[in-house]
């Protein structure tokens, strides 16, 4: 985003429209998803995604205004939508066929990626490399590594597109709606953590900017190490024990930090927010790919979009109720509302 800021002349509201046209194409996409995943099955459309999203990241480095800017984002949006519902709708199935927890494994993978690919390009930043030269060459190889990938996966739908395809009439019930509120309200609170625990650092406990952005750091590491781990847990506890357990877990570590005086104890307060945030998300995802099995996807594709719903509105609420109140108490209604899905987890997972 700084990159096509600079190269588009855009300043907060211009980035803040791309940010909208990334939104819109993910949401798009992610509802036309589950009929592209009956066609062409999850794996194929999954490496179709990444290859599309390889090309809208080189583009990036050759966009110098506002309108091409715009589609960009759209594409990469769309992009991003396609590939987030077709490698989780993937991943559900590979955990059915392997009769055990694998979706937590596979988030860490993600969150591993996330992590290695921002320390990449602060390196490269920092060795003098331009932002268009990282962008074009990361572009350049995600193309690369989509290419191989496609060669190997099967024009066939999987096994649950199949069973998705016959079912195609059937729409979400209840259960995708129950879960798709679970989602926007983890990942609202995630969002909110994310963006802002930084900005809590800094202006209400007095830290410096580096150690506002190393407590982010602090909370992302801790994730990972958690999904590591989460599916030997979850085989050990079951999924809702987990559940209660984390978002327990995130309920009292969020009050530490809000509680705290002291940089130390706001950094536990947040590896244990990331542990306990950690399994949560996978656990929804394996729910929704299992709901949509028997509905063609389109459970995961509200899910998932009611989700993504909530780590996109969730920064900007917060900032809206932190300016007509104040941050502290912004964050205790995310709280208050991680504390609610304690007691509502049970009857969206179960």
């Amino acid at each position: 985003m700084p990159a096509l800021g600079r190269r588009a002349a855009l300043d907060e509201s211009g980035i803040g429209i791309v940010r909208l046209c990334f939104a819109a194409g993910a949401i798009l996409a992610m509802n036309r998803t589950p009929q592209m995943i009956a066609r062409i099955g999850a794996a194929r459309l999954a490496t179709l995604a990444v290859g599309l999203f390889g090309m809208g990241i080189a583009l990036v480095a050759t966009a110098a205004q506002f309108g091409v800017a715009m589609v960009i984002a759209g594409l990469c949006g769309a992009a991003f939508g396609a590939l987030d519902v077709s490698m989780n709708s993937h991943a559900a199935d590979l955990e059915a066929r392997a009769k055990r927890p694998i979706m937590s494994t596979l988030h860490a993978m993600f969150s591993g990626g996330t992590l290695a690919g921002a320390m990449a390009y602060a390196a490269l930043a920092r060795g003098g490399m331009g932002s268009s030269s990282i962008l074009l060459g990361a572009g350049c190889i995600i193309l690369a590594i989509a290419a191989a990938t496609f060669l190997r996966t099967s024009p066939a739908p999987d096994h649950n597109a199949t069973i998705d395809h016959r079912s195609a009439a059937a729409k979400p019930g209840l259960s995708a709606l129950r879960l798709g509120l679970l989602a926007f309200v983890i990942f609202l609170a995630e969002g909110a953590i994310m963006d802002w625990s930084a900005v809590y650092l800094v202006r209400l406990l007095g830290t410096t900017e580096s150690t506002g952005a190393a407590g982010y750091g602090v909370f992302a590491a801790a994730m990972l190490t958690g999904r590591l781990a989460g599916d030997r847990v979850n085989q050990v506890l079951g999924p809702l024990r987990l559940f209660a357990l984390g978002t327990a877990l995130v309920t009292v570590s969020l009050a530490g930090l809000l509680l705290s005086d002291s940089v130390l104890a706001a950094f536990v307060a947040l590896i244990f927010c990331g542990l306990g945030m950690s399994n949560i998300i996978p656990l929804i995802f394996s729910t929704a790919g299992r709901l949509g099995a028997a509905d063609g996807g389109r459970s995961l594709s509200r899910v998932l979009t009611m989700g993504y719903a909530g780590i996109l509105l969730g920064p900007a609420l917060i900032g809206f109720v932190a300016e007509a109140s104040s941050l502290q108490f912004s964050l205790m209604l995310v709280l208050a509302g991680v504390a609610a899905m304690i007691f509502f987890g049970k009857a969206a997972l179960g």
